[in-house]
């Protein structure tokens, strides 16, 4: 299986809401997130899941993404905006069938580390990146960085 990590587009200011936990999309983190999404349909392709975060700013993302990829249904999952890769992990083993791809949309520092410690990758995820890791088929919690793209980079494949 591969596994599509995307960090949520921009946020509203923390001093704008009266709890981080109830940020959303900016208007400009909107037009880029779909510009990203539209690329990254080019990028991945078979049965495609979508995980997100309960946070607006990261649920918002996944209803770009998901109409980017015409998913019907998206899955909230606590997991992710606790930062535990383990029980994602063990919830994703468990999908019978399982999918071609999951894209987990969340957040920094999960993000990061969890591209660390699954592929060894340090890299830095700023808002609408997106990366993929091709999981090793024994189970374990591993795989091998497939590749890793800026918002940007993902929108301009869609413009050549």
């Amino acid at each position: 299986m591969q596994l599509v990590l995307v960090r949520h587009g921009k946020a509203e200011d923390p001093t704008l809401r009266p709890s981080d936990e109830e940020r959303e999309l900016t208007a400009t983190g909107r037009s880029v997130v779909k510009g990203m999404a539209e690329g990254l349909r080019l990028c991945v392709s078979g049965k495609v899941l979508i995980w997100t975060s309960p946070l607006p700013r990261a649920h918002q993302t996944a209803d770009i993404l998901a109409n980017a990829f015409k998913v019907k249904k998206i899955r909230e999952h606590d997991a992710i905006s606790a930062g535990d890769l383990d029980v994602l992990a063990s919830d994703w083993q468990n999908l019978d069938p399982q999918p071609k791809v999951l894209i987990l949309v969340g957040h920094q520092p999960h993000l990061g580390n969890w591209a660390e410690r699954l592929a060894g990758a340090v890299l830095p995820i700023k808002t609408a990146t997106a990366l993929a890791i091709d999981l090793d088929e024994d189970g374990a919690l591993s795989g091998a960085l497939r590749w890793y793209a800026h918002p940007k980079a993902l929108a301009g494949l869609v413009n050549r």
